[in-house]
Formats: C-alpha cells, sequence, structure tokens
C-alpha cells in the first residue's frame, strides 16, 4: 500500500457513452422537403472524430484509453475499403434534413486525472469525444 494511501494512478474516467452515428462534415448533404439527397465516397475515404479538452491533449492517448474501456473497435479515424454511395429523398412532413457518410461510433466524456495521497480524484483535463467504431454507414436525418 502507499504510505499516503492510494498511489497516484493517472488515467481516464469516461461518463455519458452513448452509441451514436459520427457523420463525415465533408460528405454531409442537406435539403428541404421533396429534395433527394444523394451521397457518394471513393474506396480508401477517411474521415475523423471530433474533441474537445480544455487543456493540450495527446489524443492519440486518449484514443487507445477509450478502446481499452468502452470499445476495442474505436479509433480515431476511419477509411472506406470499398466504393459506397445513396440517396435518400427528405419526406413532405419534414422542413429539412440531411444525408451523409460515416459510421456508428460513440460519443461520450471524458476525464484525465490520478489521485492523490488521500484517495480523492483530481482531474487535470476534462473534455468531450465523437468517435468511429464501425465499418463505413450512410445515415440521415
Amino acid at each position: 500500500m502507499h504510505p499516503d494511501g492510494c498511489p497516484p494512478d493517472p488515467g481516464f474516467r469516461f461518463s455519458n457513452v452513448k452509441s451514436t452515428f459520427v457523420g463525415d462534415k465533408s460528405k454531409t448533404v442537406y435539403g428541404q422537403s421533396g429534395i433527394t439527397l444523394s451521397v457518394s465516397v471513393a474506396k480508401g475515404h477517411t474521415w475523423t472524430g471530433t474533441f474537445t479538452y480544455a487543456a493540450k491533449l495527446s489524443e492519440s492517448v486518449l484514443v487507445a484509453s477509450a478502446e481499452e474501456t468502452i470499445s476495442g473497435s474505436i479509433s480515431y479515424a476511419k477509411t472506406t475499403t470499398v466504393t459506397l454511395s445513396g440517396s435518400w429523398k427528405v419526406p413532405a412532413n419534414q422542413k429539412d434534413g440531411w444525408l451523409a457518410l460515416g459510421s456508428k461510433g460513440y460519443s461520450f466524456n471524458w476525464e484525465r486525472g490520478s489521485t492523490n495521497g488521500g484517495c480523492k480524484w483530481i482531474v487535470s483535463n476534462h473534455g468531450t469525444a465523437k468517435l468511429p467504431a464501425l465499418s463505413p454507414y450512410i445515415a440521415h436525418s
């Protein structure tokens, strides 16, 4: 046992983890009711997740920890292995809509910190993340 009660055990804590669609902003189209939207992507196209944080952070360390804690398929970026395309007509009863390429993934809040000698968790950085996890996927609103 650590002489002060708890060893300084730096790491990440995750909360509010939700399954979500992680879209590629460059492969998202918008339109109003009655419009047919279409999106296509060539094999080898890459899109990334997003982060917010309070202080400078090694994003790769956060991704590795999320991969270990939340899902082994989480990554910062995903690349299509096939050519994909899709279209969707915004329904008449819907004012606006969108169609996008992306993948299913996770959104979550995170904290980086460590325990002090009194076993209290001390936060050194915090933020949110939205990271892709699975194969390419086309979604609409």
